[in-house]
């Protein structure tokens, strides 16, 4: 039997003696570890709300903690504002994004109390937020003060699926967008002070 054969044919009885679902829970432990959850909480947009938990992939994580309410009983994040995903104003995003204290990356993913809990957060995060961020080709801005006060400290941008948050996220986190493209709507925030 030729070298190639064998190979192939070890190949052959691995492939067949590795069970793939613990593989994938493995896979995602490991990308739990490497891109952990920052914050759970509710994203609204006029009257729609979904359950997302967000994983912290690049940047300033410093940034997150100060600019997101508190997880428990805290208020959603409420977008109220959208920026057109425009050459200029893309533009300035990713300048912003060259300086890593400058920025914090999420990925914004559905979450839910139980199974069925998150697949309707699922189909409110694709209906509500990315099918009308897509539809009016924007990114939603959200402002957030500092406790006590009215004057803008952070912005967060709320990116759907497009070119710009998918280079970014092939790019920063390549194995975590390999493995929720096909499952699981994401939105990509990126915090930078205002």
């Amino acid at each position: 039997m030729s070298s190639t054969a064998s190979t192939l044919q070890r190949a052959e009885v691995q492939s067949l003696s590795k069970p793939e679902p613990p593989q994938r829970s493995v896979d995602m432990v490991q990308l739990l570890t490497k891109y952990p959850i920052v914050w759970q909480g509710l994203l609204a947009l006029k009257n729609d709300t979904a359950a997302v938990q967000l994983h912290f992939v690049s940047g300033n994580n410093v940034l997150a903690h100060r600019s997101l309410p508190a997880p428990e009983g805290g208020p959603p994040l409420r977008i109220a504002q959208r920026m057109r995903l425009e050459a200029t104003q893309l533009e300035g995003v990713a300048r912003r994004m060259m300086v890593e204290s400058d920025y914090c990356l999420l990925l914004a993913l559905p979450c839910g109390r139980d199974q069925e809990d998150v697949v309707n957060q699922t189909e409110s995060l694709k209906a509500a937020f990315i099918t009308y961020l897509q539809a009016k080709q924007a990114a939603g801005i959200i402002n957030v003060p500092n406790p006590g006060s009215n004057q803008p400290a952070y912005v967060l941008q709320i990116f759907p699926p497009c070119e710009f948050s998918e280079s970014h996220l092939s790019r920063l986190a390549p194995d975590l967008l390999a493995s929720i493209s096909n499952i699981s709507p994401h939105l990509m925030i990126v915090i930078a002070s205002a």
